[in-house]
């Protein structure tokens, strides 16, 4: 008679060490997908706002119309062409991700100093005709490329998004009406604990 073989395996302790590291593995992957995921949808937006507001100054020069963004809160941007020879208007709604608004968040700098373009007070989520005391949500662009406001003044201003609630998602885009000039803005941690837009 022959001796018997021991069979080769794991036992039962070492599939359920391998399975509870998996498992570890796994969930850490599926918070670093969701949070790359969360910020996909705030710099899409972030995007997309500063790519309308461009294509309506562009949309103004080129067709020698008067162009309107108007920000609805929390989450649309309307673009408007408006033609002076009786042509009905164009326009364009653009809803932000459901998870991005127009806001703004605890904790960004409120200084002139530190605001960006030094555009405002940090306070108000959508804040355009600056010159003539704020609070404003449209923009006039002119066939110049220049933006006013309802009066026709010049209409500096910034808008704010990000997902509420969540300091380091936040984006600005500000507006020098004189230009037309459009720039977008992320917030940064710099050192210290502090935050700062570039």
């Amino acid at each position: 008679m022959q001796p018997r073989k021991e069979q080769e395996g794991f036992s039962l302790t070492e599939v359920v060490v391998v399975v509870a590291v998996l498992m570890t593995a796994a969930a850490v992957a599926v918070m670093n997908v969701s949070g790359a995921v969360r910020n996909a949808h705030v710099d899409t937006a972030y995007e997309t706002v500063l790519m309308q507001l461009r294509y309506a100054r562009q949309s103004a020069i080129d067709k020698r119309a008067v162009c309107i963004a108007t920000f609805t809160a929390p989450q649309t941007l309307t673009i408007s062409l408006v033609f002076s020879d009786g042509t009905p208007p164009q326009t364009q709604v653009t809803p932000l991700p459901s998870d991005v608004q127009f806001t703004v968040v605890n904790g960004i700098p409120t200084t002139p100093a530190g605001t960006p373009d030094g555009i405002g007070t940090g306070t108000t989520a959508i804040d355009f005709n600056r010159i003539g005391g704020g609070g404003g949500n449209t923009i006039y662009f002119q066939p110049d490329g220049s933006a006013v406001n309802a009066a026709g003044k010049i209409n500096d201003g910034v808008a704010y998004l990000a997902r509420p609630g969540e300091l380091m998602s936040s984006r600005a885009i500000t507006l020098l009406g004189t230009t037309g000039r459009l720039k977008g803005w992320r917030l940064n941690a710099i050192a210290g604990g502090r935050v700062a837009w570039r």
